[in-house]
């Protein structure tokens, strides 16, 4: 177990439909990567750029053995960290927005968005996920994952009894015009569920709907809502979490213990 989890975000401006072209930016944007370095945690989508058009989500959605997942196994052998992000996926002729945590060991764990973005057209192209995201034991750190979306529904990402997170990771395709609801949410789900949140943007302008990603959005915040200082350079950034500082926090402060017990219909 580790008291510290070094945490690297990479905030990509996404080359639509080009999954050759990203992942290479994603090489090229790891030669910066801190020698210490425990998780990579990636945006929405970011082998294809958020897309909803069914013919062209069906020409690119990848199975879990794809060239995506593939090329992360590799990355995390190779430099000893986790990798997060979602990617396009398809499964039984269904496609999927589906979030991933790859492990250095070759562990993986997937989990498909449950609450899909209607008014940008996802319901219409993807399935919603059928279960929770399941928390990822990691270096001695409770991990959940949640994509976009997910983030304004906070029953969906509360941190429970009987699934507690130390880290909650948002991964998204947010857009520029909403950047303060994404600023907000994130502080609210950090402050009340007593942890850290990472919520990890794409940046740039898509060239096909227009829709601009403000630059800098990605953000890390502490059990107290507030920004955790990091370390920046051009779409990356770093910070080290503290457990022993959660803990502490949890102790003096434990509104945890009066939280209500509740049941998520699927």
């Amino acid at each position: 177990m580790s008291n510290y989890l070094n945490i690297l975000t990479i905030e990509l401006d996404i080359a639509r439909t080009d999954r050759a072209a990203n992942l290479t930016a994603l090489d090229d944007a790891l030669r910066l990567m801190p020698a210490k370095t425990d998780v990579v945690v990636l945006p929405e989508m970011f082998t294809t750029g958020f897309i909803v058009d069914a013919e062209i989500a069906s020409q690119l959605a990848e199975w879990n053995s794809g060239d995506t997942i593939r090329h992360l196994h590799r990355l995390s052998e190779r430099t000893g960290a986790a990798f997060a992000g979602s990617f396009l996926a398809r499964t039984a002729g269904r496609i999927y927005n589906r979030a991933f945590f790859i492990e250095p060991d070759g562990t993986e764990t997937f989990y498909d968005k449950r609450h899909l973005f209607r008014m940008g057209g996802e319901t219409k192209t993807f399935t919603p996920g059928y279960s929770q995201a399941p928390v990822v034991r990691f270096r001695g750190w409770n991990i959940k994952l949640a994509v976009c979306y997910d983030l304004r529904f906070p029953a969906w990402c509360r941190s429970t009894a009987a699934a507690p997170y130390d880290l909650l990771l948002v991964v998204a395709n947010w857009p520029k015009a909403r950047q303060s609801a994404w600023h907000t949410l994130l502080a609210a789900r950090a402050i009340e569920n007593e942890s850290y949140v990472c919520g990890v943007n794409r940046r740039g302008i898509d060239c096909t709907d227009g829709i601009d990603y403000a630059s800098d959005s990605t953000t890390l915040i502490d059990f107290k809502g507030k920004p955790l200082e990091t370390s920046r350079h051009e779409c990356l950034q770093f910070a080290s979490l503290s457990l022993e500082a959660l803990n502490g926090f949890r102790e003096k402060f434990p509104a945890w213990k009066d939280a209500d017990k509740f049941s998520i219909e699927l």
